[in-house]
Order: structure tokens, then sequence, then C-alpha cells
């Protein structure tokens, strides 16, 4: 059998006995690996998963779902990435949304939840936790049938919760085009940093699995031979743990992982692992954790700034933080920026405006969704982040603010109408403003400002129990503040920038 040579079956046969994947629940050499995923397409198959369809896994950082993904591979199947910490309305609302042939899940209790999702049947709902009840793991891993290829690893369906409060997917799966120089030249600078990976480096994947630099980290180390190293829950000392132990030399996080991690060093005194590359994004980076990296661990770091509607947008390369500090970087080979004033009209060098992007990966339409307005997607092409910021005589891109009400906590995004939704139901509820403060640890933290019916504070215990029947955890607010009037313009519009500003005052950007 003939393999591509960037396909994990390659690696099965010229590297068969090495370690693929390290994780908590087992280790798994590239051998093992390549017939655990043609196992488990075999038998997705029998159950009637084939080319086009869409599986959904709800699952953590685990060895199973690298598994899953080259099994889907394998059938030319989809993947849809849902997150683990989603309540079951919301999963439902998703697999309706992008018509999900499949649910696959490692909870612990997997009946409890399963028993809440309206749109599969029971037959279409598979639990795989190796330590719960009523796994079926070892039944989908049983053998039978003949070896499978893949042509390329599947395309994975993304969902970002959107301004409306309804989550919406992101189906992109871009590859090399003969004649299509711009994307071409596209990937090969947005993957700069994964085409470093070589066979014998080692990488920790800290984030998870279901969206964002996870997904990407894996598809890379698959492509280049790499040892993948899994955190299923990440945590300072034993992300030190596993960097000592494994010899890691690349990783990407958040922000707040990285506090952590300069926290817990400062006050452990743990010696520092020396590392080739380390990545960050997702939320704006604080100049201490720049220089606390550099002064650790060298000129290793690179920041990325995208979107999922968009792919990667701009990049910082460690030798420009501190000649450049405050910006996110250069925009990727192949992508075009503006900055917009209020009139749609460019801002000149150095003024604060709208940022507006052409790249290649640009979407056109939400899965399942008609195409994007002209407000979101003008005519030319270009998409309307919601970020504001401006570029300098040198091109290097600064983001100062946020035109949308879209928060960060933690690298997550946390789209307010949808929380906003969930506490209207409440009947003493007036108006709600969902809105992100600072927070010395992740950035920001979700905090609701209300008006009430009768002009008396709501019992918080109230709208607490509103938010854990129908929130994700990271999507409730920490806390409830009851204003007698929110702060509106002349059209009635509430003004958040209102409500956030003196909180971010003394902050080093507003967002």
């Amino acid at each position: 059998m003939t393999t591509a040579p960037n396909l994990p079956e390659h690696w099965a046969q010229v590297l068969p006995d090495r370690p693929a994947v390290v994780a908590a629940d087992q280790t798994l050499t590239w051998r093992e690996l390549n017939t655990l995923a043609d196992n488990i397409a075999n038998q997705l198959a029998r159950r009637g998963v084939g080319a086009g369809d869409i599986v959904a896994l709800r699952m953590q950082t685990t060895s199973q779902w690298v598994a899953l993904m080259l099994a889907l591979s394998k059938l030319k199947a989809r993947l849809l990435g849902i997150n683990w910490r989603l309540v079951a309305d919301e999963v439902d609302y998703v697999l309706e949304n992008a018509g999900a042939r499949m649910l696959i899940l490692d909870d612990e209790q997997p009946q409890v939840f399963m028993d809440k999702i309206s749109v599969l049947p029971p037959d279409a709902m598979i639990p795989v936790s190796t330590t719960g009840a009523a796994s079926q793991w070892n039944v989908l891993t049983q053998p039978g049938g003949a070896p499978l290829t893949m042509d390329e690893l599947c395309e994975q369906i993304i969902y970002t919760s959107g301004t409306t409060g309804r989550p919406k997917g992101v189906a992109r799966h871009l590859r090399p085009e003969p004649g299509n120089e711009r994307l071409n030249r596209y990937l090969e600078a947005q993957g700069g940093a994964y085409k470093r990976y070589q066979e014998a480096d080692v990488v920790l994947v800290s984030m998870p699995l279901h969206h964002g630099s996870g997904p990407s980290q894996v598809r890379a180390a698959m492509a280049h031979g790499s040892m993948l190293v899994l955190q299923n829950r990440f945590d300072a000392a034993h992300w030190f743990d596993l960097a000592e132990k494994h010899g890691v030399t690349h990783w990407t996080g958040v922000p707040t992982m990285y506090k952590r991690l300069k926290s817990y060093q400062e006050t452990s005194g743990r010696h520092v692992p020396r590392l080739k590359s380390m990545g960050i994004g997702a939320a704006p980076v604080p100049m201490a954790i720049k220089q606390w990296v550099h002064e650790q661990f060298g000129p290793v770091l690179h920041e990325g700034y995208g979107s999922t509607e968009t792919g990667m947008i701009a990049g910082m390369k460690a030798e420009d933080h501190f000649r450049k500090p405050g910006s996110s970087g250069l925009a990727y080979d192949g992508v075009e920026v503006e900055i917009r004033d209020e009139d749609g009209k460019p801002c000149a060098c150095g003024t604060v405006g709208e940022i507006w992007v052409n790249t290649p990966a640009v979407i056109r339409n939400y899965l399942n969704a008609p195409p994007l307005d002209e407000d979101t997607l003008d005519a030319r092409g270009f998409f309307r982040t919601g970020d504001m910021g401006k570029l300098d005589a040198d091109g290097y891109l600064y983001i100062t603010d946020r035109a949308k009400d879209m928060i960060i906590s933690g690298g997550v995004n946390i789209y307010p109408a949808e929380i906003e939704a969930a506490f209207y139901q409440h009947p003493g509820l007036l108006d709600i403003a969902v809105i992100g403060l600072p927070d010395e640890e992740f950035g920001e933290k979700v905090v609701a400002y209300y008006e009430s019916r009768d002009g008396q504070p709501i019992a918080g215990d109230e709208l607490a129990a509103l938010g854990q029947a129908q929130l994700a955890s990271y999507k409730r607010p920490r806390f409830f503040v009851h204003v007698a009037e929110l702060p509106r313009n002349a059209v009635g519009k509430i003004l958040k920038r209102e409500l956030r500003q003196p909180h971010w005052n003394n902050q080093e950007r507003n967002v």
C-alpha cells in the first residue's frame, strides 16, 4: 500500500513503533493509532456513516478524539466539534442546524445527557468514555474489515456563537489548488509555525479539540510525524511535568494559560524547559506576559490574530514584540486589511477605525444559512471583523477595541446576545445587558447589568438557576448588578460601552 508522505498512514509504515499520541488514557504508537482508526472506520461504516456525513464529537482532549478524527478521514466524513461544556439544549440546536447524522460523546454518565437530545434517535448516539457507564468504545474498536486509506484529513465544522444569540456553523476546508497563487501563498504563510514541526518534535496540546488552535496542532503533528502529548485539563504544574517528562518542543496557549504558568513558575521556582516555539492568541496579550516568556524561554513566542469566519489574519514574530509593542503583527501573505471609518471610508495611517479583512479563507455564508449581507461581507470580499484598530506606517496592525460586544474569557469567545436571551424568560426582568469586565486571570469575566420591572433587585439564586439550566458554565454571569436604568442612546439602544468604560480606564487595552 502506497501512502501520502504527510498522512498518519505513512508514519504507521515508516515509524510504526514510535509513540504518536501520549494521553492520560493511553499511549499509542503510529501503527496502533492507524489500526485503531481502521477498526473504528469499519464499525462506523457498518452503522451507515459514509462520505459527506457529519459526525459530531462532544469529547474532551483524549487519544480517542484523535483516533475518531482519523477514522472519519478514512470514511471521507465530516467532523463536527462540539464543546463538551455545552448543555443538552445547546447541543440539540447545533446537531439539528448542522444536519448531523451521529453524536459520539465521552460523558461518564451519558444516558442523562442523551435522554435530553431530541433530534437524534438513540442508536445514533454513541457513548465512548473508557471509565463511564454504558460505553460502546470496546464495540466501536473491534477489528473487522479491510484497512482503509485516506486522501486527506477530514473537514472539521466549527460552531461559533453569533451576535443574534444562536450558534453558527463554519465549514471550511482549505487545501492547495494548482494555479491559485494567492490561496497557496496564504496557506504557506499562515501555516508557517506548524511547518517547523519535525519527526523528532513533541507537540503539547492543552487547548480543546472542538475549536481553534487545538485541532490545528493535532493536524500539523499528524502531517509531520511529530509526537502529540495531550493535556486534557490545563494545569500549570502538570504542564511543567509534561514538558519535562516528554521533552516538549512546541506549545500554543491562550493568555490565561500563560498567566498561570508565569504565576506558578515565579512562586515555585520551577525549572523552565527549552521549547523551540510557543504560540499565543485568541485574546489580547499583555506585554508583561511577552516579557516573561522572552526572559524565561527566549525569543520563541509567536502571536496570531484571526477569527473563525476569516481564518488567520495577522501574525507577530518573536523578534517584533518589543520593536512594535502592542501590535498583533503583519497581515499574512494573501491577506488584505483595511481600516474604515463610520462611513466606510479608508482611515489615514495611525487612525483608529473598524477592521475589514479579505482573506482566501473568508466565508460567504454560515453553514445551512443564506449568504452574508453587505454589512458583513462587502462586494469586494472584505469581511467586517467587529474589531477596532489601526495600521502603522510599516503595516503593523494594532487592535484597540471591539465594535461588537463579544467577550473573550480565558481565550474563549462569548456572545452576550445568547446569554441575554436566556434571562429574558424571567418574569421580573425588564432589560439586561451582558458585558465583559477586567479579570486578572481570564482577561474578562461575564457580568450582567439589569433593570427589573418593579424596580427592586431580583433574587440572585433565581437568575443563577436560569443560567445553570440553559447555559454552559463559562457563559454564566459571574455577577448580576441591578440598576435603576441602563444607559441608552436617543433611539433606545443600550450603550454597553458606558457600562464597560469605568472599569477599563486603567487597563492596557479596552479588550
